[in-house]
């Protein structure tokens, strides 16, 4: 034994005599040169969060006597592929979509919702948990394997401290009323990020005048922060009111504009609007039979539009007033790509807005076209849209449309288009040298 460690000892010190020499030169290695390519993640199911629910409780257990809940209810989804997940459904489709019609009580109104994919980071603009109001965040989880998202709020004063982390199972759905995070704030933004392959985020907006119903509506997703956003579908009769909502993550100085059929429409005092970050601001929007809200920014910012149209009173004082109310997200104009969404029940035009000027066209899946029209640039229109429910439609690319729903008495809803293809990641793969831990 102590003769081979000898030798071995031998042989070790030759090695080294004659890489000294310079008989041996030790190889450097070869780097490999980094991969540039694209990673396209697998196609998820869009999800719907399902029926509205009153606040406190089943909308057919409210208190008889405060007429809570109602008889006149009608509800459908719609689209290929459909399973139930919680309350909501998933679809394998490439788009569907729900509505529910309900005919009386506190959430009497029409509320539809265009089901959506997950991702890990999204904005909802809308709701309200003031006096009579109620914000009930609804995330669906698609997935095979469970996720977690934090929720956080922002208002009048900013980001607001208080969050809420929530943990949905596999295929799984969970709801959050946002009233019992925070209380009393009057115009909110909600941010949800998740792990994983993300969730679906729905916000079901309901509110009370009093004893009467003031709308009830989702507040769909709506598009990222943006320096160049539209929101398309804001005319209304002269007896509705239209807010624009607007939040900057980081503060931005904001030139609204309001576009019409026949161009651009005078809007006094909001040039260089200055939105401090994390403050939500409101701005009223002029009354306008046909059109849609430009917003440029000097840096990102999130909006949305809630649309509120009053109704006589057929059950309770002479002078009261029952309202409903649709939410319109916000939509990137550099985005241009085309967009679909499927038609529901109570569907009767599409609302446009052409940046640039062109021909828009509306066409279902077999490629029919079954609205156009020529616009010129800067301008809206409104197309009454005759199509069955259940068809699908796409639009042209560049333009920013939705779909107006409206039924009696006074009922309204909007349908906003969503991207059907799968967006690829950039990425780049290389090598470095290992340094241990911690490195």
């Amino acid at each position: 034994m102590i003769r081979r460690l000898v030798v071995l000892g031998a042989a070790t010190i030759a090695v080294l005599a004659v890489v000294a020499a310079g008989r041996i030169v030790p190889q450097e290695p070869v780097a490999a040169a980094p991969y540039d390519g694209e990673v396209t993640p697998a196609a998820q199911p869009v999800a719907c969060p399902g029926p509205v629910e009153i606040p406190v409780g089943d909308i057919d257990s409210g208190d008889p006597d405060l007429g809570s809940g109602s008889d006149e209810r009608t509800y459908q989804e719609l689209g290929d592929g459909t399973e139930p997940v919680g309350a909501g459904f998933l679809a394998a489709s490439d788009a569907a979509a729900s509505v529910e019609r309900i005919g009386s009580g506190d959430v009497a109104g029409l509320s539809a919702a265009a089901c959506v994919a997950p991702v890990r980071d999204q904005w909802l603009v809308g709701g309200s948990t003031a006096l009579g109001s109620s914000a009930r965040l609804v995330l669906t989880n698609p997935s095979d394997a469970s996720t977690e998202a934090t929720v956080t709020l922002y208002g009048g004063l900013g980001e607001l401290e208080e969050h809420a982390v929530v943990s949905i199972a596999p295929g799984g759905q969970q709801d959050l009323l946002l009233e019992s995070v925070v209380a009393e704030v009057p115009a909110l933004a909600v941010r949800v990020v998740a792990t994983g392959a993300g969730v679906v985020a729905h916000l079901q907006d309901s509110r009370l005048d009093g004893f009467q119903p003031a709308g009830t509506d989702w507040v769909g997703r709506g598009a990222a922060p943006a320096a160049r956003l539209v929101v398309p579908g804001v005319g209304a009769p002269e007896d509705a009111t239209t807010t624009l909502r607007l939040m900057a993550p980081d503060g931005a100085t904001v030139n609204l504009t309001l576009a019409g059929d026949d161009g651009l429409v005078e809007w006094g005092g909001v040039s260089g609007l200055v939105l401090e970050p994390g403050v939500v601001t409101e701005v009223e929007v002029p009354t306008i039979a046909s059109g849609a809200v430009e917003i440029r920014a000097d840096a990102p910012v999130v909006a949305a539009a809630m649309r509120s149209v009053p109704r006589p009173v057929v059950d309770g004082p002479a002078d009261a007033v029952e309202r409903d109310l649709t939410w319109l997200p916000a939509q990137d104009v550099s985005d241009r790509t085309a967009r679909s969404v499927m038609v529901t029940d109570h569907v009767v035009a599409v609302t446009v807005h052409a940046t640039v000027a062109g021909e828009f066209t509306l066409t279902d899946a077999s490629g029919a076209v079954v609205a156009s029209q020529e616009m010129a640039a800067r301008s809206t229109a409104t197309l009454p849209l005759e199509a069955a429910a259940g068809t699908l439609l796409t639009g042209t690319a560049r333009f920013t449309w939705s779909l107006a729903l409206e039924d009696e008495p006074g009922f309204v809803s909007t349908l906003v288009p969503r991207r059907t293809d799968v967006e690829s990641t950039p990425v780049t793969v290389g090598l470095r040298p290992y340094l241990g831990p911690g490195s």
